[in-house]
């Protein structure tokens, strides 16, 4: 991706849609308290369980109800012309929250789309942080992990944005040689 947009990708790993869930909330909660924007690409609809856990969360009912409005259902890969709506529509913030879950092969399709959008885009995006919040689900794959967390800066965990080495005990970067 450009240089000159403000572009953080971060990575976690859940188990079942109700980890997922229960991982991310405290994240979302605070990012709408920031008046951060948030979009989510999720390969399984996950309404159902975000309206589960929020019942039994302690939130204003404010904050609860922004959490209610963002689209929790799933989102066809296939509908190109949707996804590039959805981020035109949600890329009105300065602080711009990016939520993809699935498969691996279905996180690596959105990024394309979006590295794709921003692009296009550049002069509308120079200015805004957007951080891209990779989920993966864990059953997926077995060895893919490190490179995964290669190609990532920060890692999401229920206490929030953490560097990979923070999580993970003697974790080394890949070194890239040319």
């Amino acid at each position: 991706m450009n240089n000159i947009f403000n572009i953080q990708k971060v990575c976690g790993f859940y188990v079942s849609s109700i980890h997922l869930v229960t991982k991310i909330l405290p994240y979302i909660n605070r990012q709408i308290e920031e008046n951060a924007n948030v979009i989510t690409f999720l390969e399984y609809n996950l309404k159902d369980n975000i309206e589960t856990i929020l019942e039994k969360m302690i939130i204003n009912d404010i904050t609860k109800n922004n959490i209610l409005k963002i689209e929790w259902q799933s989102t066809n890969i296939f509908k190109m012309s949707s996804i590039y709506k959805k981020l035109k529509m949600n890329f009105n913030s300065d602080n711009i929250n990016i939520l993809i879950s699935g498969t691996n092969k279905y996180i690596n399709q959105i990024n394309i789309i979006i590295e794709n959008f921003i692009n296009k885009n550049n002069k509308k995006f120079q200015n805004k942080k957007i951080t891209i919040i990779n989920l993966y689900e864990v059953t997926e794959f077995n060895n893919d992990i490190k490179d995964i967390l290669d190609e990532h800066s920060f890692i999401l965990n229920t206490s929030g944005i953490k560097s990979i080495g923070e999580v993970f005990d003697g974790y080394e970067k890949k070194s890239i040689n040319y």
